[in-house]
């Protein structure tokens, strides 16, 4: 695959291939996912990415929940960790008389953070258990997206015919016997040394997002109807003037994040050849496909349709 013209679609830097992590915004990963998914036709390909990420933090992840007592303590561990892989995540381990749920919930987002990131984050914890444990077996899973096509590899890798699609949250229960089961390489004293290592790595994380980065994902989510900065300002709690005045606070402009937004969008839209011209312009917010095509030129020195076919 074009590495290369997947990160410039995406937004990602140009030296990711040697990056252990890269920042992006909140709905990227989903959709790069989607299309290494539909490049390389391998619609399950969250699972597999679930079981190969790596990163220092995953590392040392990965060990604490090995030396973890119980398959109960991993899990409590994994929720607490979760947003090592995506900081859009939560996730925690309820318990009542009859089994244990592992729940992954995306707050502000009512519709989850997209089939493949709800798939790679519920996958990577049961293959982080099930390196540690002898084989956990799940009573059921759901997910909060759509159903897909083909459900034999997901009922193949959760290990469990009971799969439900469209739930209020994602999530995979079992029963508290499998709870309880004992890791193979329980050990108090790497637990001691390993978790404060995994919290400091969490703990190092930035937390907040800038005024021009919360802006351009307003922008990205509500074109093209949000590009007016009066509207912005108002879903930003503040005045134009105000938006304005912070926006120059953080050396840029309104007009210079709206640019940038529609680009991002633009390059998305463009990687699917089965969206016309016109309708990409009319979805930008732009009056006709001739004024897209002008500000698409300017931003990368090519019209769209040469960039497309490009």
């Amino acid at each position: 695959m074009d590495v290369e013209a997947l990160a410039w679609r995406f937004g990602l830097p140009a030296d990711v291939t040697t990056c252990e992590e890269a920042t992006t915004a909140a709905d990227v990963a989903d959709e790069l996912l989607l299309a290494v998914a539909r490049f390389a036709s391998e619609p399950e390909v969250a699972l597999r990415v679930a079981t190969e990420l790596t990163s220092r933090a995953l590392t040392l992840e990965e060990l604490a929940v090995k030396a973890s007592a119980s398959v109960r303590a991993g899990l409590e561990r994994l929720a607490r960790w979760v947003p090592l892989l995506h900081d859009g995540l939560e996730a925690s381990l309820d318990e009542d008389a009859g089994e244990g749920r592992w729940v992954l919930r995306t707050p502000g987002r009512p519709r989850g953070a997209g089939r493949y990131v709800q798939e790679v984050a519920l996958a990577h914890s049961l293959h982080q258990v099930r390196c540690g444990a002898v084989e956990v077996a799940l009573s059921r899973v759901w997910f909060a997206h759509a159903r897909p096509p083909e459900l034999t590899p997901i009922r193949a890798f959760f290990g469990t015919d009971d799969v439900a699609f469209g739930c209020e949250d994602s999530g995979f229960a079992l029963t508290r016997s499998e709870l309880e089961r004992p890791m193979r390489l329980a050990d108090p004293r790497a637990v001691d040394t390993l978790a404060p290592l995994v919290e400091a790595e969490l703990g190092a994380r930035p937390r907040g997002a800038s005024l021009t980065e919360r802006v351009s994902k307003h922008l990205a989510a509500s074109l093209p109807e949000g590009a007016d900065v009066a509207e912005v300002a108002h879903a930003m709690h503040m005045s134009a003037r105000t938006l304005q005045r912070r926006l120059e606070q953080e050396e840029t402009r309104f007009s210079e994040v709206l640019d940038r937004a529609r680009l991002v969008v633009a390059r998305r839209l463009l990687g699917d050849p089965g969206v016309a011209l016109t309708d990409i312009a009319f979805r930008l917010g732009f009056a006709d496909l001739a004024t897209f095509s002008r500000a698409f030129k300017r931003w990368t020195g090519k019209p769209p349709g040469q960039w497309r076919r490009s």
